[in-house]
């Protein structure tokens, strides 16, 4: 019998949703105002936003904590100014790592006149003394690595926190190893549904796991995606 490990399901449908002219959030935790007991932060990660940004519009984000800033592209590109005034341009297939000390103000724009982008918006708290001046933009591709889990983050940065993506057919299995013991484990599915560690999870929900040395899922549709955090 499989060993179930502690965790917490965030499910799409609970999240909190603002919605103005400009964006359409979605907010796995406590974020710009709202609380609830129940969507506290799970240990250094206080923010995943799910978002869609309406076409030529733009949003300020003001970062409370010292943080990694992380933003990753599900459709169309982002243009993202930092709190130095420069500006990047971040598209699907990369992701954009940021240290953002309290305070910092950043701005993402969407460039395109006539259509949304959506992407995700991580903040993972930061100790003030590790790489207090990072920035970086990370690439990864899924042509010819179908149903397999891709590092993102090379390991030489050695940053607090893994991050894998992975692109499965349905059945397809994979399994993933936590690269240090006591490590939290955070996945969620940016398109279809899969099986992880015995807990069904559908698009857009989350789960949070710890206490376990590895975790296993299994696609349950084509061409569904998943997203892997590991945090110390």
């Amino acid at each position: 019998m499989e060993k179930i490990s502690p965790g917490q399901i965030h499910l799409a449908d609970q999240r909190v949703i603002t919605e103005n002219d400009t964006v359409r959030r979605y907010s796995t935790f406590n974020y710009d105002g709202h609380f609830n007991e129940h969507r506290k932060a799970f240990g250094p990660l206080h923010v995943f936003n799910d978002e869609i940004l309406a076409a030529g519009k733009s949003i300020t984000i003001q970062v409370q904590n010292p943080c990694y800033f992380v933003v990753v592209p599900v459709t169309g590109a982002l243009l993202v100014e930092d709190a130095e005034g420069k500006s990047t341009v971040v598209d699907v297939g990369e992701v954009y790592v940021n240290y953002a000390n309290s305070g910092d103000i950043l701005t993402l724009n969407n460039p395109y006149q006539s259509d949304w982008v959506n992407f995700l918006q991580l903040q993972i708290d930061a100790d003030t003394e590790v790489f207090p001046f990072f920035k970086q933009t990370f690439s990864f591709d899924f042509e010819g690595r179908q149903n397999e889990l891709i590092g993102i983050i090379p390991t030489l940065f050695k940053l607090p926190f893994n991050l894998h993506i992975g692109r499965f057919d349905g059945r397809a299995d994979a399994l993933y190893h936590l690269k240090a013991p006591g490590s939290l484990f955070y996945a969620f599915v940016i398109a279809g549904a899969f099986e992880l560690q015995g807990r069904l999870m559908h698009e857009r929900d989350g789960l949070a796991l710890w206490g376990l040395e590895e975790a296993d899922m299994e696609a349950l549709s084509n061409s569904a995606v998943m997203l892997v955090l590991e945090m110390e």
